[in-house]
C-alpha cells in the first residue's frame, strides 16, 4: 500500500480553495535534521529524474547527497516515502493571487500567469515529475488515494469559486469547472516541459481565459 501523503501533495495541478489568498508560510530555521531530510529530497529529485522511480536505489540517493544510506533510513522508512517527500516538496498546489470581487475572466488571468510561472520554476524538477505520474498510473493503491483525495479537494474548490465569483458567472457548473481547471493546468504544465520555447505566458493566459 502506498503510503498517504498530504492531501495537496501529489499532483501537479491541485487547486487550492479560491476563496483564500495564499499566504507564505512562517519562517523557521532548520534544524540539522531538517537539512538532512532537504539534503536527501533534493538528492533524491535529481536521481529520480534522471532515472525514474524504478531504477533509482537508495544508494545512488545517499552518494548524490554525499551520506551514508543509514542517513536515509533515519529520516524515511524506505525509498517509497522518499519519493513521496519529493513530491510533496517540490509539487505544491498553484496559488495564484486571486481578487475578491473581481471577475471571472481577471481570476483566469491570474490563474495562467500562475500556472506559467509555476511551469518555469518546475522545469528542473520535470524528470521527476513525470516519473510520480509513471508511478501513479502503474500503482493501483495510489490511483486509489489520489482518487479519494482529489475528490475531497475538488468539493473545496467548488465551493471557494461559487463563493469567489458566484456560480452564475462559471461556464459550467463549479464542480466539473475546477475539473476542468486542473486537467488544464497539468496538461500544460507538461507540455511546457516537453517544449518550454513554445508555451509563452500568453499561451497560458490564453488557455483559460478560453473558459470564460
Amino acid at each position: 500500500m502506498a503510503k498517504p501523503t498530504r492531501s495537496d501533495a501529489p499532483g501537479p495541478g491541485r487547486q487550492a480553495d479560491p476563496s483564500h489568498p495564499a499566504t507564505a508560510a512562517e519562517s523557521k530555521k532548520p534544524g540539522k535534521r531538517d537539512r538532512t531530510r532537504a539534503a536527501l529530497i533534493t538528492a533524491a529529485a535529481a536521481v529520480i529524474g534522471e532515472k525514474g522511480y524504478d531504477r533509482t536505489t537508495l544508494e545512488e540517493v545517499a552518494a548524490r547527497a554525499g551520506m551514508s544510506r543509514g542517513a536515509i533510513y533515519g529520516n524515511f522508512s524506505d525509498k517509497e516515502e522518499l519519493f513521496l517527500a519529493v513530491i510533496e516538496r517540490h509539487w505544491q498546489p498553484v496559488l495564484p493571487q486571486f481578487e475578491p470581487g473581481a471577475g471571472l475572466s481577471r481570476q483566469m488571468r491570474l490563474l495562467g500567469k500562475a500556472v506559467a510561472a509555476a511551469a518555469r520554476e518546475r522545469l528542473p524538477q520535470a524528470g521527476a515529475a513525470c516519473a510520480f505520474q509513471l508511478y501513479a498510473v502503474t500503482h493501483p493503491e495510489m490511483r486509489e488515494r489520489m482518487t479519494v483525495e482529489n475528490a475531497a479537494i475538488y468539493k473545496a474548490a467548488a465551493k471557494g469559486f461559487k463563493k469567489l465569483v458566484g456560480e452564475d458567472a462559471l461556464p459550467m457548473p463549479a464542480e466539473q469547472f475546477v475539473k476542468v481547471l486542473d486537467a488544464l493546468t497539468t496538461g500544460l504544465l507538461f507540455t511546457y516541459f516537453q517544449t518550454p520555447t513554445l508555451l509563452p505566458e500568453a499561451v497560458f493566459v490564453a488557455a483559460f481565459e478560453a473558459l470564460v
